[in-house]
């Protein structure tokens, strides 16, 4: 619509919202700590993994511990089900309830009952309790020459998953299952761990394995109320897919950086790597990228940590790391931007920005005028962004 005044002539004015916005951004995931397309990018260079993982954790020193070198971790596999099936493979399993020990060699289904128990089927017998215990062949619970695997259904994201290693501790959890792995920490839990692709190189695969286990020590101890566990199997805590991935025709490489990064005495592990600030354990966070700076956690969590501060994500002469997210593009519809800001719809939108790069605050203004805000990273959840640092136009 075009508007005359008296005093400045013919001004143009946008009373329409237009069909669709378009977001430009660069990284994928949170951006704070270790940036691992940056990390491989450094690998690439010749950068050693404590040259990498010193890089991201300011101050930080990578050292060799041996107290907790053998623990135990709990992993929480499943939570949110009234019915799970556990199937052994070449092998046996036992379910411990209470005073009962019961062997199968087929499938048990355990079930939350109306009632409140668990409940485990096996065969044509149930047998009930407030948990119950799952053990199989060839673990350090059931000493066996037969390598038995067990699956357990919808595990992973609904699928199934599998396991090698420890043992199923299974209980309640706000009126349904809790599935429990209980396994030990550096042997059995870090092999499974499926957040980098085994072939990048050494390096950036050790940083990655001192980094995973950096966190997982700083998680032992009391088990969160929340899940009963000392750390998520996805990404909330890491991604752990067990046996599925330890035992991958690929994963060999990643196999051999984790036993690169601790030493054993026989089936015991004695010490291993860890990264330290000041003689204590470090929250070793970390995202898949993040553009050309990672951010502070101040910027992200609104609570400064000494060695989670802004640094170079992914310098120029780290370009070898071939990042698919260094830049990347979306397109908005008008519905969607205004469904996320609670408008009727959206004319415009203004983006204020911290020194890296992160989205502080995201303004939109409606056709009418009447404005709405968010978070960048309010805004990238309910868009489905892959980062909070991006522009709109």
């Amino acid at each position: 619509m075009i508007v005359w005044t008296a005093k400045s002539g013919a001004k143009v004015t946008l009373t329409k919202a237009p069909s669709s916005f378009t977001i430009k951004g660069s990284g994928f995931g949170h951006g704070v700590g270790m940036s691992q397309y940056g990390a491989r990018g450094m690998a690439t260079a010749g950068k050693s993994s404590t040259q990498i993982l010193q890089h991201y954790y300011t101050g930080a020193k990578v050292t060799t511990m041996s107290k907790n070198a053998d623990a135990s971790l709990k992993v929480q596999l499943l939570t949110g089900k009234k019915s799970v099936t556990v199937t052994p493979r070449s092998g046996r399993l036992r379910v411990k309830v209470g005073s009962k020990t019961i062997e199968s060699g087929s499938k048990v289904t355990i079930e939350r009952t109306s009632s409140g128990s668990v409940q485990a089927t096996v065969g044509s017998k149930s047998y009930s309790g407030s948990k119950l215990t799952l053990e199989w062949q060839s673990t350090r619970y059931w000493k066996s020459s037969s390598a038995t695997t067990v699956s357990v259904s919808g595990a992973q994201n609904g699928a199934t998953g599998t396991y090698r290693h420890g043992r199923l501790e299974i209980g309640q959890l706000k009126s349904s299952l809790n599935v429990i792995n209980v396994v030990g920490l550096n042997k059995e839990y870090l092999p499974g761990i499926a957040e980098m692709p085994a072939s990048w190189q050494s390096e950036v695969l050790r940083s990655q394995a001192i980094a995973s286990r950096t966190y997982a020590y700083r998680n032992l101890g009391a088990v969160k109320p929340a899940c009963g566990c000392n750390v998520y199997d996805e990404v909330a805590s890491q991604r752990f897919l067990g046996w599925t991935h330890e035992n991958a025709g690929d994963s060999g490489p990643w196999r051999k950086a984790v036993a690169a990064t601790q030493t054993t005495s026989g089936s015991t592990v004695r010490s291993a790597r860890l990264i330290t600030y000041k003689g204590g354990l470090i929250d070793a966070v970390y995202s898949s990228s993040a553009g050309s700076k990672t951010h502070s956690a101040a910027e992200v969590w609104g609570s400064a940590v000494p060695y989670l501060v802004s640094v170079d994500g992914s310098p120029p002469k780290y370009a070898s790391a071939q990042n698919p997210n260094a830049s990347w593009s979306v397109t908005a519809k008008q519905s969607d931007m205004a469904r996320a800001f609670g408008l009727a719809d959206v004319r415009s939108v203004a983006v204020a920005k911290t020194g890296s790069g992160l989205v502080k605050t995201v303004k939109a203004t409606s056709v009418k005028g009447k404005t709405a805000s968010l978070t960048g990273d309010q805004l990238r959840t309910k868009l489905k962004l892959k980062s909070a640092s991006f522009s709109v136009a």
